[in-house]
């Protein structure tokens, strides 16, 4: 009777450990499983690990994706100090954003991905003649960690399906 249990705890404990993620669309366009140390995710191809980055008081790791429409990073930063865990840091971030263009404030949405708060943007942008957009999701993982989202594609090419499936697939270890 122990032995039932103790399964049927574990599978109560697991079923509650996949809740916390929500359902993505599954749209078929992210192909590429990924795992680094502190997240996964699936991208539109091949990742490659940018070398690392020393900011002023971070540190950062990027994972880079392309494919002939869409370009996908994935950046983990670990700060050397203790930042509030709350929107205000999030948008702190969003607004840190260096790309450049307009942002779309209606599409700006705070939100929570297991747990840590994150803010999202969408703004467009031009970069060498092109006009471009870039989806972008900030998400403070702790005090010392956060977790850049991040998608770019040419204005006109609907991206959207990528997005999703990209955004879904991102878990935090």
């Amino acid at each position: 009777m122990k032995f039932l249990s103790s399964i049927l705890a574990v599978l109560i404990l697991s079923i509650a450990s996949l809740a916390q993620y929500p359902e993505g669309p599954n749209t078929g366009k992210a192909n590429t499983p990924f795992a680094a140390t502190n997240f996964s995710a699936t991208f539109n191809g091949p990742v490659t690990a940018l070398p690392m980055a020393r900011q002023n008081t971070s540190t950062e790791y990027a994972f880079f994706s392309q494919n002939a429409s869409v370009a996908e990073k994935v950046t983990v930063r670990f700060i050397d100090h203790d930042i509030d865990v709350n929107y205000t840091s999030s948008d702190f971030y969003a607004n840190d954003d260096i790309t450049g263009g307009t942002v779309d404030v209606a599409n700006t949405v705070h939100g929570s991905w297991n747990g840590a708060p994150y803010t999202y943007t969408y703004r467009t942008f031009t970069l060498d003649g092109f006009t471009l957009t870039k989806r972008s999701r900030y998400i403070i993982v702790n005090a010392r960690e956060v977790i850049f989202l991040q998608q770019v594609s040419r204005v006109g090419y609907e991206d959207r399906p990528e997005w999703l499936d990209f955004e879904y697939s991102l878990r935090i270890k």
